[in-house]
């Protein structure tokens, strides 16, 4: 599967992904061949373009941040050594985040409409809709912006340069306008 196929099929949660795509492969023979890949691809990763600025403005602005991810943790952990974000909270390995997306607001005691999900995938989309709060779609992952789009997202930016001045100019009135 070329490259650009797999960015427009990928979704997640990625075990049904797999099991649609593959279904005579175990999980665990496919977690093996990523975790072998991923391994000597990681030194070329590097922080998304404008998250570093964007990450300081949310703790300057006493914004809480949390990160929701299904990365596996060895991988973070080895991401981290080289870029660092001291997150309030950390949600590693979550294969659906739509599942995990109240038990993280009530957790953390989160207000819903206080809250924004910003997320670069469908599954972000939805999971920020069951969770009844803001959802932002970030154009700089895997989805493409019709992906994105078919999630009725609240909003959509280019990169996080795009959703820290439209905080700025709405004064943090979510949608901004």
């Amino acid at each position: 599967m070329a490259l650009d196929q797999f960015r427009s099929e990928f979704s997640l949660p990625f075990d049904a992904f797999y099991r649609r795509i593959a279904p005579e492969l175990s999980l665990d023979q496919i977690e093996e061949w990523y975790k072998e890949g991923f391994a000597k691809e990681q030194k070329y990763i590097k922080v998304l373009p404008h998250a570093e600025t964007f990450y300081n403005f949310c703790k300057k602005g006493k914004l809480k941040t949390l990160l929701l991810s299904t990365i596996h943790p060895d991988h973070y952990r080895a991401q981290s050594e080289f870029m660092s974000f001291d997150f309030d909270a950390e949600y590693v390995r979550i294969m659906d985040k739509r599942e995990k997306i109240k038990e993280i607001l009530i957790e953390n005691q989160m207000c819903p409409e206080e809250t924004i999900f910003i997320g670069d995938m469908q599954h972000d989309i939805e999971a920020a809709k069951i969770g009844r709060v803001g959802s932002c779609a970030v154009l700089t992952g895997y989805n493409k912006r019709y992906q994105l789009e078919e999630s009725e997202p609240d909003f959509i930016v280019e990169n996080l340069s795009h959703l820290k001045r439209a905080l700025e100019m709405s004064n943090f009135h979510w949608p901004p306008r």
